[in-house]
């Protein structure tokens, strides 16, 4: 089965790896997995809007590219620029208001206008540390004690005072994408991690506006909450998810081998399975099936 990974970042591991690098173990995993196509996320800014494109340049087959669009301080004439590099859309996290607030609706009108797909982050942010899982998945998450406590809230101080007043994940709860497909009806979006922890209002949103569709990526706690919650078939179509693993290359093969075995006892079928893994991001993206 054809798979297309709607939902990695660029340089998950930045500073430990070249671009290249980085690229080419992507390449070489997609192969092993069956993943031939990628939506990749880029990183904000220039720097990370170049790599972004020496990334596509480097594997332009595989790659559908996401210029990372900062609502709060990008023009919406950066949209206008990702389009022109041949990017497919934009990746948005982040802002200090909530997604649906008027002042974002001109960057929402030049999406549309000029094709381009949007993928928002929904649901809560994760942070530098994991205080449920601590190092079950990597040591780096484990919660520090002590001085590292202190440095860690320190760090994040100066983020908090360098992002201006109202970053939360309040901002980035599924309901607002409903006020933006309302008025945008034309414009393919995408809210990632069925609005975790707000699966049924994800749900029942996409149930009802055309082109939204929501991703199944956030790793083992997403995967098991959609699993115990029976959502899938219940409360929300093959139709309207996409299949995302939101995880750097060690991890795919895992994680789609995981919701193969998911899917299966769920008892979907394998064009269901197809819709999910496949066909639909090709649709989103205008890729032929």
């Amino acid at each position: 089965m054809k798979i297309f990974d709607a939902h990695v970042h660029n340089f998950w591991w930045e500073g430990r790896e070249s671009g290249d690098r980085f690229v080419a173990q992507l390449q070489e995993t997609a192969e092993e997995v069956g993943i031939v196509k990628i939506a990749l996320l880029g990183t904000p800014g220039p720097q990370g809007h170049a790599a972004l494109s020496a990334a596509m340049e480097q594997a332009p087959g595989l790659f559908c590219g996401l210029g990372w669009l900062r609502l709060d301080e990008d023009s919406p004439s950066l949209i206008d620029e990702f389009a022109e590099r041949g990017f497919h859309g934009v990746k948005i996290l982040g802002p200090r208001k909530n997604y649906d607030d008027e002042a974002y609706y001109r960057h929402f009108e030049r999406a549309q206008s000029r094709g381009m797909r949007i993928l928002f982050h929904t649901g809560i942010l994760g942070g530098p540390n994991d205080y449920l899982m601590g190092a079950a998945e990597d040591a780096w998450k484990a919660p520090p004690t002590g001085d590292d406590e202190e440095r860690l809230v320190t760090k994040l101080g100066r983020e908090a005072r360098g992002r201006g007043y109202g970053f939360s994940s309040a901002r980035m709860q599924p309901i607002y994408l409903d006020t933006i497909a309302f008025h945008f009806p034309e414009l393919f979006i995408i809210g990632a991690h069925l609005g975790w922890p707000d699966y049924r209002t994800a749900c029942a949103i996409a149930r009802w506006r055309p082109r939204l569709f929501f991703d199944v990526s956030g790793g083992e706690v997403v995967r098991q909450h959609i699993i115990d919650g029976g959502y899938v078939m219940n409360e929300i179509r093959p139709e309207k998810l996409v299949y995302g693993s939101d995880s750097d290359h060690r991890r795919m093969k895992a994680d789609v081998e995981a919701w193969r075995r998911a899917f299966t006892e769920m008892g979907l079928t394998e064009e269901q399975q197809r819709l999910i893994f496949y066909d639909n991001a090709a649709r989103i993206y205008g890729i032929e099936s």
